[in-house]
């Protein structure tokens, strides 16, 4: 409910295309930080443009995208009282973990490549 609030707020009010940067990060270090290009990348989702989100921050849109899947079924499973879950192994946690690392880094290095 608060991602639908927020991508509302975004999309309605323009908030993804303010003049100004509030990135602390990126303004101390002129580098964009992990999430740069975020807010804009669930502008793009509001407007139905996942080409465009995909563009301003993959890794982002992905986790909204899957979020978003997810927040659906369980609202479809709602109704049998019933809610998605995920369980992992010790092993397959720390896979995960480590794959989310790995991703994380991409997306950042890719954020760096494109001068976000």
């Amino acid at each position: 409910g608060i991602g639908v609030v927020a991508a509302g707020a975004i999309g309605l009010l323009g908030l993804d295309r303010l003049p100004l940067a509030f990135c602390v990060f990126k303004g101390l270090t002129g580098w964009p930080c992990p999430t740069c290009g975020s807010t804009r990348a669930v502008g793009q989702l509001f407007g139905f443009d996942l080409a465009g989100a995909l563009a301003m921050n993959p890794l982002t849109t992905i986790v909204a995208v899957v979020i978003a899947a997810w927040a659906v079924a369980d609202l479809v499973l709602l109704a049998s009282r019933r809610s998605l879950r995920v369980g992992l192994s010790p092993t397959a946690a720390r896979w995960f973990r480590l794959a989310a690392l790995v991703l994380f880094l991409a997306n950042w290095i890719y954020l760096l490549s494109a001068g976000r």
